[in-house]
C-alpha cells in the first residue's frame, strides 16, 4: 500500500489514512509495530511523495499506540496527526482533503 501511494511523486501532496474504527479486544499499540516499521522502511518515498498521515484508532491501548505513532512523525520529519476515539472518520477525512487540496 506505501509503495502505491507514494508512487510518481509530482510535487503535490498526499494524505494517508492509517486507522479505522475503536478495536475491541486488539492491542492498538501492538498492531502498530508493523505500521512503524514499514513507515520507517518508506521514509524517503514519504518524504518525496509529500506525504500527510492521518492516524486515527481508539480501544486498548490506544493511547500508547498514538503516542508512538506521533513520535515516529517527529522522528522522520513527516506530517502525522494523531486521533483518538473522539474524532469523527468524517471530519479527518475532511481534515486530510483540506490538507491535499491547499496550494502550501
Amino acid at each position: 500500500m506505501l509503495q502505491c501511494a507514494s508512487a510518481n511523486p509530482d510535487g503535490r501532496k498526499r494524505a494517508l489514512l492509517i486507522g479505522g474504527g475503536i478495536a475491541n479486544f486488539t492491542d492498538v499499540a501492538a498492531t502498530f509495530n508493523g505500521i512503524i516499521r514499514a513507515l520507517r522502511e518508506k521514509e524517503a518515498k514519504l518524504k518525496a511523495a509529500r506525504m500527510h498521515i492521518y492516524v486515527p484508532r481508539g480501544g486498548p491501548n490506544y493511547q500508547t499506540g498514538l503516542s508512538r505513532m506521533r513520535t515516529l512523525g517527529e522522528e522522520l520529519g513527516v506530517p502525522l496527526e494523531v486521533y483518538g476515539p473522539e474524532a469523527t472518520m468524517t471530519g479527518i477525512c475532511k481534515q486530510a482533503i483540506d490538507c491535499i487540496m491547499s496550494e502550501a
